[in-house]
């Protein structure tokens, strides 16, 4: 990781030049490039404690980290530091790009990943496929940096929209009106010709749409099995104890207020059930029993009030054994969109109901469904326009990523490298496109890294987009079939960093890099 590498040696450099700095030392690559590769702020956090200003600090420092980093260049405008990588720093490291074993920084979480766990009385919808493709890009992130995490599918198997699937189902069965409150999907009718358990079946068949659309689970919880076993009965059990229950109007009542939620919250209904909150109680506390440290979810952003309630029983329960302020991360999901062109689809052709994830993958393919789902902050609204999921042009991202890929191996079969070896000298001197694709190249751990940590899969597509924007004017600027010499090496040893990058980011996103369109 480059730019984490430079933020540690700078900040070694920096105290050792006699300065002392009260925060870590950040850089940023700045949106004027002709500045510097990367530029530093810490000018302006140390000028209250030198008592001069942030341009003064500045200039001192650079001269002083320029005495002390020489392969390094440093330049001070208005306060920045801004940082230059020489040719031969940036094609010293470029040569060891993917073939090194890189050790992430280790972690002592122990995380569990939820994410989908749709009710199993239907089919999947583009909504739930957006929170897969999210929740196993995040899976896949995360044990590539070696982070301990597992991931889940909360089986919503007990409770009153069960029990109202299963008359359903009888009802289409025995030729009578569904029930009101019941699913009146085409789905029920054809779950009632069928002997097996239509619960067990649907389920299958969401785990069939899952495992087809790249999401993968380490672990598929029953919310039966929490009844089973006590859990729920022994949360509550714990509530009353500590004093944090009481019974109004014959509902018993969790004194949620007192812990950070809106209100207080019904646990058991005037009719002796229990209320969804009071289960998913007892399942969060259950992922802290079983040693997860971490609790990541992925809610659709109905659900915002919820996250109050949840850390309110886990403190309630939990206590001191579970830190919520770092251990409880809800990631919200905003709406699909599903689009033509200028129109929005509402309902299916085939049925005039939802449209569900089997459809859009049958009609666009797994790539560009992942692609197009994982490509904005889950918090923000997506329109996904299947008409431009499956044109073959650059106003395609997915179809413009993959072609620079592509395009790599065409102009690889063509060059007939027959293992030729290509041995590129650190001195070699680098035009702007060439030395642009070497430092593109070589963030990509940071990228990747950043991406884990911080829960956003959705930023490695803009930095696919970058990477196959600036191969597409490399491959413009700098001839590569007709290059001799060290422009030869140095070319095809560019490309084929690039191709093994874009290769690799797309693999953790689960999308394919095709060698040929």
């Amino acid at each position: 990781m480059i730019k984490s590498f430079l933020q540690n040696q700078l900040q070694q450099s920096v105290q050792s030049c006699g300065y002392e700095l009260n925060m870590p030392l950040i850089l940023d690559v700045p949106a004027n490039r002709s500045f510097g590769d990367y530029s530093s702020n810490c000018s302006f956090q140390m000028a209250k404690n030198l008592k001069k200003s942030p341009k003064i600090i500045a200039e001192e420092l650079s001269e002083k980290l320029a005495g002390c980093l020489g392969d390094l260049e440093f330049t001070a405008v208005n306060g920045f530091i801004n940082i230059k990588l020489t040719d031969k720093w940036l094609t010293t490291r470029f040569k060891s790009l993917h073939r090194e074993k890189l050790e992430f920084p280790k972690s002592e979480q122990k995380i569990i990943l939820e994410y989908v766990s749709a009710n199993p009385t239907g089919p999947l919808h583009i909504g739930h496929g957006r929170w897969a493709v999210i929740g196993s890009a995040m899976r896949s992130l995360m044990k590539f940096v070696g982070m301990d995490v597992s991931s889940e599918f909360y089986i919503n198997d007990a409770g009153n929209q069960v029990n109202n699937f299963y008359k359903s189902v009888e009802a289409a069965k025995a030729g009578k009106t569904i029930p009101e409150d019941g699913y009146h999907g085409a789905y029920i009718y054809d779950l009632a010709k069928l002997d097996e358990d239509p619960l067990i079946v649907n389920l299958d068949s969401q785990k069939a749409s899952l495992k087809d659309v790249g999401a993968k689970f380490d672990n598929w919880f029953s919310e039966k099995s929490l009844h089973g076993s006590g859990k729920v009965e022994m949360a509550l059990a714990v509530l009353k104890e500590k004093g944090l229950t009481y019974e109004d109007e014959g509902a018993l009542w969790f004194k949620s207020e007192s812990l950070g939620d809106e209100k207080d919250r019904v646990l058991i209904k005037v009719d002796g059930s229990y209320t969804y909150f009071a289960v998913d109680i007892a399942y969060h506390v259950n992922k802290v029993e079983r040693g997860f440290n971490r609790i990541i979810n992925i809610w659709g952003a109905d659900h915002h009030g919820y996250i109050a309630r949840v850390k309110a029983g886990l403190s309630a329960i939990c206590g001191e054994h579970f830190n919520n302020e770092t251990g409880f991360k809800v990631v919200l999901g905003q709406l699909v969109i599903l689009m033509r062109g200028e129109e929005q689809i509402k309902m299916s052709k085939r049925t005039g109901e939802i449209i569900t994830l089997d459809e859009v993958v049958e009609e666009i393919g797994v790539d560009a469904t992942r692609y197009f789902l994982v490509q904005k902050s889950p918090d923000t609204k997506l329109e996904f326009d299947l008409e431009l999921a499956k044109k073959k042009s650059a106003e395609n991202p997915v179809f413009y990523v993959q072609y620079a890929h592509a395009r790599i191996c065409s102009i690889l079969r063509k060059l007939e490298l027959d293992g030729e070896m290509l041995v590129l000298d650190d001195n070699v001197k680098l035009n702007a496109q060439e030395r642009e694709m070497m430092f593109l190249c070589l963030q990509v751990y940071d990228e990747l890294w950043d991406s884990a940590v911080k829960l956003t899969p959705y930023k490695l597509t803009h930095y696919l987009a970058s990477l196959a924007k600036g191969f597409h004017l490399f491959y413009e600027h700098c001839p590569i079939l007709k290059a001799e010499g060290d422009d030869r090496v140095k070319r095809v040893a560019i490309m084929l960093k690039v191709k093994e990058t874009i290769a690799l980011c797309l693999g953790l996103l689960g999308i394919s890099a095709p060698e040929q369109m």
